[in-house]
């Protein structure tokens, strides 16, 4: 089964890999996104309304 691999994904804060696995006719069937660097953000927003993460992550 092909795997594609896009690593660095830059234009992004921080680092992140991304993994695609694709079946022969062409489609995903599985992916993983890696980051690489932790800063907290997941550990701020625990717990909160995911539209939060605008307002919160735009101002750090």
């Amino acid at each position: 089964m092909p795997q594609i691999n896009i690593d660095p994904v830059n234009r992004i804060e921080g680092h992140q890999k991304w993994e695609v696995d694709v079946n022969t006719d062409g489609r995903s069937h599985d992916a993983k996104v890696k980051g690489m660097m932790f800063r907290g953000f997941e550990i701020i927003l625990q717990g909160r309304d995911p539209r939060d993460a605008i307002i919160i992550c735009g101002r750090i």
